[in-house]
């Protein structure tokens, strides 16, 4: 299920210039059915009249013709054919996304990068990995710049028209670094989609295509279900300089203790090394025992602390990556949608080559639930 953000389109016309957008990037082709209007109503979880009303616009333009018992089906337009020529053309993306060491976060990004380079034969791109790099955890903030300038100026030399740019964390000029990036591959005009996080701090929005799920709905998710309709604190995880999404998702699990009639503490909630033994002692000493932890990895090492000396505690974690099922306790996580995220990256891209100029577009993508063993706990 895919949700846009409505601050100032109303639901009709979000769907609307959804599948408009769609279309322009040739994600549906001449001919194509569309989707049933059911599967529309489940995908923007809109009513039938609503999604009726935004084909009935697409229908009254021309784009798509509709049959009685059939659906709805593309139509071929005026401009076709230099669309078809835009589309022969093998547009060139790269991928910027420099980490400061090697961590969790290097296993998410490579199955979205993995799934965006799947689509490269049906959307008639290359995708360049030159940007994938570990910077060290001691870089400076100029050395990080310098890799960064770097990989740049290789990707304009391979006329790279496009970088699915992924926010640097971990490092205390993070926010600064980001934005000079930013403002680099602009001045460079190179399109920018960014994944996973955006670059200023939620709920302010830059103005970058992002695409994502939505980390406050999955904190709230993860927390309701720990909570169990059972009022009770819950302790909230993470590293020092996570990610936006981090912050996000801590929004999500303060709204669910709020909903539940409990008043958010700061002592509830946790930033440090999980990799310091004394930083693990003193949490689970503080009280902790349901814990929704920043990201699948978090999680893994505080359920590993805990194995050691016996402690029971329920832990919910993020990501669903591939170690998360093959634990001594499987991982109860939010499973990203790594597919989805990349399929919507690709045609938002090639919608920024083709409309440069449009207003940047937040995707936010829901993910699933996954229960495992690591609550079982919850109900003693």
């Amino acid at each position: 299920m895919r949700t846009e953000n409505m601050t100032k389109l109303g639901k009709l016309d979000t769907i609307y210039q959804e599948l408009a957008q769609r279309i322009r990037s040739g994600f549906y082709v001449q001919g194509q059915r569309l989707p049933t209007e059911n599967s529309l109503c489940s995908e923007f979880s809109a009513s039938r009249p609503t999604i009726s009303r935004a084909l009935a616009k697409l229908r009254s333009e021309g784009i798509i013709s509709s049959t009685q018992g059939s659906g709805h089906y593309l139509m071929a337009q005026e401009n076709e054919p230099a669309r078809a020529s835009l589309q022969h053309e093998v547009q060139i993306f790269g991928i910027l996304s420099p980490r400061m060491e090697e961590n969790e976060s290097g296993f998410l990004f490579e199955q979205i990068f993995k799934s965006i380079a799947s689509l490269s034969q049906q959307f008639n791109f290359d995708l360049i990995w030159n940007g994938v790099m570990t910077l060290g955890a001691g870089a400076t903030r100029q050395a990080v710049l310098n890799k960064i300038d770097h990989v740049i100026e290789r990707y304009l030399r391979s006329n790279v028209k496009g970088v699915f740019f992924i926010p640097i964390e971990f490092h205390p000029y993070a926010t600064e670094i980001n934005q000079l990036i930013l403002n680099k591959l602009d001045r460079d005009g190179l399109g920018v989609v960014l994944l996973d996080s955006d670059v200023v701090s939620w709920p302010e929005r830059s103005r970058w295509d992002l695409i994502g799920i939505d980390n406050v709905a999955a904190g709230q998710e993860v927390t309701t279900y720990l909570l169990n309709k059972q009022p009770r604190r819950i302790d909230f995880l993470c590293e020092r300089f996570s990610a936006n999404t981090v912050n996000m998702r801590k929004m999500g699990y303060r709204l669910a203790l709020l909903e539940a009639g409990m008043v958010p503490q700061v002592s509830w909630e946790h930033e440090g090394n999980v990799g310091d033994s004394d930083f693990i002692e003193q949490l689970l000493e503080s009280g902790a025992q349901d814990i929704v932890c920043a990201n699948d990895f978090t999680a893994m090492k505080l359920l590993s602390a805990c194995g050691q000396n016996g402690r029971k505690i329920n832990v919910v974690g993020f990501d669903d990556n591939e170690y998360s099922a093959l634990l001594g306790i499987p991982l109860t996580t939010y499973k990203q949608p790594f597919n989805d995220i990349a399929r919507h990256a690709v045609f938002t891209m090639l919608d920024r080559l083709q409309y440069p100029d449009s207003a940047g577009r937040h995707l936010q993508i829901n993910g699933e639930l996954i229960i495992r063993a690591s609550c079982r706990w919850r109900d003693e």
